[in-house]
């Protein structure tokens, strides 16, 4: 990479791309997909004998993403299969978020907090620097999403999974599915509740980013994936967890204001502006009401817009 000064993703991170973490190569080739960030798996991508051998590459990796301006999660394996010595091997500057895991109860969480503040503090890291991702891969993580999420103030999202029905005859679930009991259809009815609970509920415990993984499309079926990806964002989700690269450029389409939003947000500011110097504070705006609260959702369409380099109208 350049030796020049670059900007770091922050939150909301609109793409993540997986990468196992016994790959460096992979993940240095991750760059030229322009994720938000990269998660360095050593979870289930990685062969069990090579996890621990996998953890200085992640660690590395995590510098380069820090070089590209880049975000480095990192999904750690549970606390009973080597989760606490991950983070203290792989902790450098650069680390974003910690992904936990069958995460069932607000104790793991807790631990991993503090295990992170040692594994900082080890590193020369200010405490509080890495955040956390809240995976709930059980029957139980599942019912306490908010008690998850309020768990400590390093939650920044809880993550699930929108699975998609490859076709009839061919069903892919995850461990979402299994602990949760449904089987995946096309239409996606049986996961509404449960993505919108989790959508609703990271936010109420104060993990305001919750994020969902595109799963059981087939690749280089793109429109199966925008389908998927829209009912992400509808469902409330601020980010798409992307399993292969042709996923990326999909979610970042997606997970940002679309010109007409942008266009409508700015006639909404400019509209609410005109109006407000005439001394009303409500006004027919394109054969609608809008009032203030539509001026904080469109001055929120605008700096995010901003934020991912959009031009946007003038605005009076």
């Amino acid at each position: 990479m350049s030796g020049k000064e670059v900007t770091q993703h922050t939150w909301p991170f609109r793409s993540l791309l997986f990468t196992p973490g016994h790959k460096p190569d992979w993940i240095r080739k991750a760059t030229r997909y322009d994720p938000d960030a990269v998660i360095l798996d050593l979870e289930d991508a990685v062969p069990p004998d090579l996890k621990a051998s996998a953890r200085p590459a992640v660690k590395e990796g995590i510098t380069y993403l820090k070089s590209a301006g880049i975000g480095a999660f990192v999904r750690i394996n549970p606390f009973d299969k080597g989760g606490a010595d991950d983070v203290v091997e792989i902790m450098t500057p650069g680390l974003t978020a910690i992904c936990l895991p069958k995460l069932a109860n607000q104790g793991q969480i807790r631990e991993l907090s503090e295990i992170l503040a040692y594994a900082e503090g080890k590193a020369g890291i200010p405490r509080g620097t890495v955040d956390i991702v809240a995976i709930p891969e059980t029957a139980e993580g599942l019912c306490d999403i908010r008690l998850l999420a309020s768990a400590s103030p390093r939650v920044k999202s809880v993550m699930s999974a929108i699975i998609d029905r490859v076709s009839d005859d061919v069903v892919f679930t995850g461990d979402t599915a299994v602990a949760a009991g449904f089987i995946p259809t096309k239409e996606g009815l049986e996961q509404v509740y449960l993505t919108s609970k989790m959508c609703m509920e990271s936010r109420a415990g104060g993990a305001m980013y919750p994020m969902a993984t595109i799963i059981g499309t087939k690749i280089g079926d793109d429109d199966a994936t925008r389908k998927i990806a829209a009912r992400i964002k509808a469902t409330g989700f601020t980010g798409c967890a992307c399993i292969h690269p042709s996923h990326v450029a999909i979610a970042n389409e997606y997970f940002r204001p679309s010109v007409k939003e942008v266009v409508f947000a700015a006639g909404v500011l400019n509209a609410m502006k005109d109006a407000q110097a005439k001394g009303l504070w409500a006004v027919n705006f394109k054969g609608i009401m809008i009032d203030q609260a539509n001026v904080e959702i469109a001055q929120r369409t605008i700096a995010e817009a901003r934020r991912h380099g959009m031009t946007t109208p003038e605005l009076r």
